[in-house]
């Protein structure tokens, strides 16, 4: 139960609890001040004078100030709760990918994207703009009716402070009414970004297969869901308007101007003159009901989903400090020693033995599921092993020293991912501080220096989304260059030729050929040309590795 109680504090920091308390605060010190400018007012019509007509205009001038202050307090606050949600967020999502396995491994992108944009907008808007401004309104008509029932008349002011009590349980029973309304918004609005997101994605593919129209008619019948779900939160948004408004509206005015008609032989001019004027800030309350729905209900239906998602516990394995363990062969680049992973679905590595001597290359086959990325991912320490122990260039893998295990190797993927920008943006990536002479020194090692060249701009060519205006072969040979850049001295390959032309694949090979030899090189690979430059090679088999091949 203490647990759940801090996984839902831990959604707004206590600096964002703190924002909200001050934004509140200057909601009530606006509308106190706007009081006691009605009450001054009032008092001319009692007793006339400078004084109070001066009054009257500084307590404007600070209602005035205090509102300008909410609005900006709140949306800097809010933004800055927004920025570190979305921290807290992506190291979640970095905790639970990087886990042994984890709760979000059926989480779509596009639910995540939501769950970091949308929802957390929605949250932080709630939270920091809303919810204080709406508990300060809420609490300014009781003072005021205090005040008018101690200073001015106590028929008046405690017999209306008995219909005040009554708005927020309504505002309370409708947002148990429509609570479903709001979650089933929030959720067809996933469901179609996450279609969507498909679609874009998979645009190529939609047009070879013809699939264009079936796909624009499920879209369409998504965004219409979603419409449907959005017009009937709305929907009810207007309903309770209508009905706080016609109801604790008309009812609260009326009942405060006969009670003040029926009081008048007790109370002067001015008094019922400030009553009636203060009847606007008894109002305060309803005016918030017109947000309620569209911020309140969406930042608390936003605010629960966000709070489940930090709240997922990643499945991690308790590692040996660093201290408890001893360290690797100072002639092994790579050390496994009874190694064993699971992913949740039976163990994908059994009590593994591996030694990778620093200088030589090394390649694993196995069938497709065998663990070959499990493997790479413990090396590359992006995955903790649940058993047995390991060590990368003589530093144990343990709890502490994942991070610093990141840092001792570089890889290349079979799918090269590149960000928009230029080439030299996507290579200073591994090397913030590499020269141009130092790119071009890694471009020619992987042998893609001379169509760069060719290139109108070179090192400054911009590759578009996804590295879309170069070749895949040419992006797999600019992603080995990144790696050799990074300077590091083991370098591992993840089938590097397994998505590019025939042409590609030999320059690739051949690069990879002509590598310097004092380079440590773990390749995952079913291809014979690159078999053919192992020094050593294995087969991943049933969770065990088997020796097929030593170099001779």
């Amino acid at each position: 139960m203490a647990r759940e109680r801090h996984q839902q504090e831990s959604v707004i920091s206590p600096q964002g609890r703190r924002d909200t308390k001050i934004v509140g605060g200057f909601r009530l010190a606006s509308a106190l001040c706007f009081a006691l400018a009605v009450i001054s007012i009032g008092n001319l019509f009692d007793s006339a004078g400078q004084t109070t007509l001066v009054r009257a205009i500084v307590f404007g001038i600070l209602a005035g100030a205090f509102a300008f202050g909410e609005i900006t307090w709140g949306g800097r606050a809010a933004r800055r709760e927004e920025q570190r949600l979305r921290r807290s967020l992506i190291t979640q999502q970095h905790a639970l990918a990087t886990a042994s396995h984890g709760p979000n491994d059926g989480m779509e992108p596009a639910r995540l994207v939501a769950l970091m944009t949308d929802n957390t907008e929605r949250v932080t808007e709630f939270r920091q703009v809303y919810l204080g401004a709406t508990l300060a309104a809420i609490a300014v008509p009781f003072v005021i009716l205090t005040y008018i029932g101690i200073v001015i008349d106590p028929v008046v002011g405690f017999l209306v402070m008995v219909l005040v009590p009554l708005i927020p349980v309504g505002i309370r029973g409708f947002m148990m009414l429509f609570r479903k309304a709001s979650a089933e918004s929030r959720a067809k609005r996933g469901q179609l970004s996450n279609l969507y997101l498909d679609a874009i994605r998979n645009l190529n593919t939609i047009r070879l297969l013809g699939a264009g129209q079936r796909i624009e008619d499920e879209l369409s019948r998504q965004g219409e869901a979603n419409r449907g779900a959005i017009m009937k939160l709305l929907a009810g948004n207007q309903i309770v308007i209508i009905i706080m408004d016609s109801l604790f509206s008309l009812v609260l005015i009326c009942l405060t101007a006969g009670l003040t008609v029926w009081r008048s032989d007790h109370i002067s001019l001015g008094q019922a003159l400030t009553i009636m004027l203060l009847t606007v800030l008894l109002l305060e309350p309803l005016q918030q009901v017109a947000g309620f729905f569209y911020i309140g209900m969406g930042g608390i239906a936003s605010q629960k989903a966000i709070k489940s998602y930090l709240g997922a516990t990643p499945t991690t394995t308790d590692l040996k400090t660093a201290a408890a363990v001893s360290t690797g062969d100072p002639n092994l680049a790579i050390e496994f020693a009874d190694v064993s992973f699971d992913h949740g679905r039976g163990e994908v590595l059994r009590h593994l033995d591996l030694a990778v001597p620093y200088g030589s290359r090394v390649a694993i086959v196995g069938p497709s599921g065998a663990g070959k990325s499990t493997l790479m991912g413990i090396i590359q320490g992006t995955l903790p092993p649940q058993g047995g122990h390991v060590w990368v260039a003589g530093q144990p893998l343990t709890a502490d020293a994942l991070s610093a295990t990141r840092t001792l190797s570089a890889s290349v993927a079979q799918s090269t991912w590149m960000f928009t920008g230029t080439i030299a943006d996507n290579l200073r990536i591994a090397n913030t501080t590499a020269t141009d002479a130092q790119m071009w020194e890694a471009l020619e090692q992987a042998h893609v220096a001379d169509e760069i060249r060719r290139m109108p701009h070179g090192l400054d060519t911009h590759l578009g989304e996804g590295a879309a205006l170069i070749s895949g072969g040419q992006a797999q040979r600019i992603s080995l260059a990144r790696a050799l850049l990074s300077g590091r001295r083991i370098i591992l390959l993840d089938e590097p030729t397994s998505h590019v032309d025939i042409e590609s694949e030999a320059r690739i090979i051949d690069a990879i050929a002509q590598l310097p030899r004092d380079l440590t090189i773990v390749m995952i690979t079913h291809r014979a040309s690159l078999l053919r430059l192992a020094d050593e090679t294995y087969e991943l088999n049933a969770g065990s590795l088997q020796q097929t091949q030593k170099a001779s």
